[in-house]
């Protein structure tokens, strides 16, 4: 099964407060996430073991130029994120990538999938 992990502690948090709905992904995942798909949420360091905090659909995956994103799409990453530029200074702290506002990002909006 397809999984989407996360790694930073405070989408852990986001995750297990069901308050995240929503990965913001650098450059076009369009061919690996499809709306409709059935994935596991995770949470763990690369290389390292993954912890499965659920299931998930995925309801809609969005490409576009980081100028682009919504407020929508930017707290669903992040709840302290209001404008592109917010997102980019986090981005780039968070991951220790340069990347700007013309670069392509994809959006995916998912939901815990409840027994």
């Amino acid at each position: 099964m397809r999984a989407i992990n996360f790694t930073l502690s405070e989408s852990y948090a986001s995750l297990l407060r069901q308050s995240a709905g929503c990965t913001i992904r650098y450059g076009n995942k369009a061919a690996q996430y499809k709306a409709g798909q059935v994935i596991d949420i995770t949470f763990g360091d690369m290389y390292m073991k993954k912890r499965k905090v659920y299931t998930a659909y995925i309801d809609q995956v969005l490409v576009k130029p980081i100028s682009l994103l919504t407020a929508r799409d930017l707290q669903g990453e992040n709840q302290q994120l209001n404008t592109s530029e917010d997102f980019l200074a986090w981005y780039c702290d968070a991951f220790k990538k340069t990347i700007n506002q013309s670069d392509f990002v994809t959006v995916i909006y998912f939901s815990e999938i409840v027994a």
